[in-house]
C-alpha cells in the first residue's frame, strides 16, 4: 500500500467482460463481502491482508490499519468460523512519531508498518512456528507520499508459539548491514544489485521450505526505473536463518505484455497440490487505460516454485488463470488460505469517496 490518499482522484467504476475477469461488487448484491473487524475502532480502514491458518482449524488475519494522514499499524484479528467473521485480538506493530537523522538533521516524521505475511511454520520449534513479516518506513512531515524514505527502513519478522500469545521483539531480517539486519538481499544475486529497497511481501511454506515473493524497486520512491523492477523469490532451508535467491517471478516484459508498467503486491498461496502467485497490476499504459494505480488482481499458477517458473504460453506470456477488477479508484493486495471457506479469497480496495473508512478488505467467496 501506498498512502497519499487525499490526492487520489474520483471512483472509477470498472466492469470487465471475460471469462477468466471477475468485477469486485459492493454488499448487497454480490459475493464480495467487506471485512468489519469486531473490536478494533474504526479509523480509516483496513488494508494488506494477510490470513493464515494453523493445524487447529482457527484463522488469523493480520492487516494494515491505516490512521491517515500519518500511521499505519500492524493489526491481528481472529476467526473461529473459517472467515465468516473475525474479531480483532492485538496490535503487534505500533505505528509511532520519532525524528530521524537523515544528512545530520533530525527529520519529524512517524514510522509505519505495512504489506503484512502472516506465516505458520510447523517443522519449527514451537516458540518459533508463528512468523509475521512486516515492511518498517519512515515518513517525513507533511505524510505525503513522497514524503516516505523506503531506504531508510527495512523487512522485519517477528515470532510467536500462538498469535494470540507474546510477539518476539522485532528482528531486522532485510536491510543494510549497517543498521544491524541479518541480510543485505542484494548480496544473493548479481541480479538484485541495483535494487534500492523491498516490499509487498507474500510468504508460504511447502515442503519444509519457506518462500518469500518481494517488490524490488530500483528507485528509493518506488517509481520510475519501471525496466528493471521485478518481483523475486527467495527461499529458507532452515526456518528463516539463512536466506537464498531462487529466481525472478515477474518483470517488466511481463507486466507491458499486459498493458501495464509494473507488478506489485504478490501473495504465495496454496489450493491442493497446487501452488499460486497473486500479484496485482499497476501502471496502466496505452490509450483509454484511466487507471493509473494499483488494477485488481492476477492469479497465476506455479510451473515449478523451486526454480521461481511460472505458467506461460508457448511465446512466454503468462498465462492468467483468474483476475479480478476493482470496482472503485484501485486495489488489488489479496492472499488465500484452503481453510478460509466462509471467506474465499481475500481483496482490498481503496474508495476515496467514501470517508472515513476509505480502505476496505473484502471476503470475495472465490478460490484461486
Amino acid at each position: 500500500m501506498k498512502l497519499g490518499i487525499p490526492e487520489i482522484c474520483a471512483v472509477l467504476a470498472l466492469v470487465i467482460a471475460s471469462p477468466v475477469n471477475v468485477a469486485a461488487g459492493i454488499d448487497g448484491g454480490s459475493p464480495f463481502r467487506q471485512i468489519r473487524i469486531i473490536g478494533d475502532p474504526l479509523k480509516n480502514g483496513i488494508f494488506d491482508v494477510s490470513v493464515e491458518y494453523g493445524k487447529d482449524g482457527v484463522g488469523w488475519l493480520a492487516y494494515s490499519r491505516v490512521e491517515l494522514p500519518k500511521y499505519v499499524s500492524t493489526h491481528l484479528a481472529r476467526s473461529m468460523d473459517q472467515g465468516k467473521t473475525w474479531h480483532y485480538v492485538k496490535t503487534v506493530n505500533k505505528s509511532f512519531d520519532h525524528n530521524l537523522k537523515v544528512r545530520r538533521r533530525n527529520v519529524p516524521g512517524v514510522w509505519r508498518y505495512e504489506t503484512p505475511s502472516l506465516l505458520y511454520d510447523p517443522d519449527d520449534i514451537p516458540a518459533r512456528r508463528w512468523k509475521l513479516f512486516v515492511q518498517r518506513y519512515f515518513n517525513t512531515t507533511p505524510h505525503k507520499s513522497k514524503n516516505s524514505l523506503f531506504g531508510a527502513g527495512w523487512i522485519e519478522m517477528r515470532f510467536a508459539s500462538n498469535p494470540a500469545g507474546r510477539w518476539s521483539k522485532p528482528k531486522c531480517l532485510f536491510g543494510k548491514i549497517a543498521k544491524h539486519c541479518d541480510l543485505n538481499i542484494n548480496s544473493l544475486h548479481a541480479d538484485l544489485r541495483t535494487t534500492s529497497f523491498y516490499n509487498e511481501i507474500g510468504s508460504l511454506y511447502h515442503e519444509g521450505v519457506i518462500y518469500l515473493s518481494l517488490d524490488a524497486s530500483a528507485t528509493l520512491s518506488g517509481l520510475g526505473k519501471w525496466r528493471k523492477r521485478k518481483v523475486v523469490l527467495i527461499a529458507s532451508n532452515d526456518h528463516g536463518k539463512n536466506w537464498r535467491f531462487v529466481g525472478t517471478l515477474t518483470n517488466f516484459k511481463d507486466a507491458k505484455a499486459f498493458g501495464y508498467l509494473t507488478f506489485t503486491g504478490s501473495s504465495l498461496v496454496k489450493r491442493g497440490n497446487r501452488l499460486f502467485l497473486l500479484v496485482t497490476p499497476s501502471g496502466a499504459t496505452g490509450f483509454g487505460k484511466k487507471n493509473r494505480a494499483h488494477d485488481g488482481m492476477f492469479v497465476v499458477e506455479f510451473a515449478d516454485i523451486r526454480r521461481a517458473t511460472l505458467q506461460r504460453d508457448a511465446k512466454g506470456k503468462l498465462l492468467i488463470s483468474k483476475r479480478i477488477k476493482p470496482v472503485f479508484h484501485s486495489g488489488g493486495l489479496s492472499d488465500y488460505h484452503e481453510k478460509n471457506v466462509a471467506g474465499g479469497l481475500l481483496f482490498s480496495e481503496i474508495n476515496p469517496k467514501a470517508p472515513p473508512d476509505v480502505f476496505k478488505a473484502y471476503s470475495t467467496k472465490l478460490i484461486p
